[in-house]
């Protein structure tokens, strides 16, 4: 039974295939498809502007959003790296007996505290019963 299909099929295919070539081949086909690629372009364009109003409108994120969220986040592990390698650099180049940290100063950077003030107490609300 396959076998008469695919016979139909290439019988079909041999009285239409020269048509259609030769109409895919001329400029009205061509034409044609080079309008309906801007009337499709526009169409999805106002769809986006559309939904992103939409999106907007309820205070959530459109894929332009989190097209620009996603590059943001980009440059910033770009300059991340960038940051790591040199910090890396730096300490391959740097002596062994060196010191960490400076606070501009001779003495190393050393974390501040401060030092907390026992709370005042409060006298407690007095309470009136009748």
């Amino acid at each position: 039974m396959a076998k008469q299909w695919r016979e139909i099929y290439n019988e079909w295919e041999k009285a239409v295939a020269p048509g259609l070539q030769q109409f895919a081949a001329s400029d009205g086909f061509r034409d044609f498809m080079a309008a309906s690629a801007k009337v499709t372009s526009a169409l999805t364009a106002e769809f986006e502007r559309a939904s992103r109003r939409w999106l907007h409108f309820w205070n959530l994120p459109a894929a332009t959003d989190v097209r620009k969220l996603r590059q943001q986040v980009a440059a910033v592990d770009r300059e991340l790296k960038g940051l790591k390698n040199l910090v890396f650099e730096v300490a391959a180049v740097a002596p062994a007996g060196d010191e960490p940290a400076t606070n501009g100063s001779a003495q190393p950077a050393r974390k501040k505290t401060t030092a907390k003030k026992p709370a005042a107490k409060r006298p407690a609300a007095a309470v009136e019963v009748s």
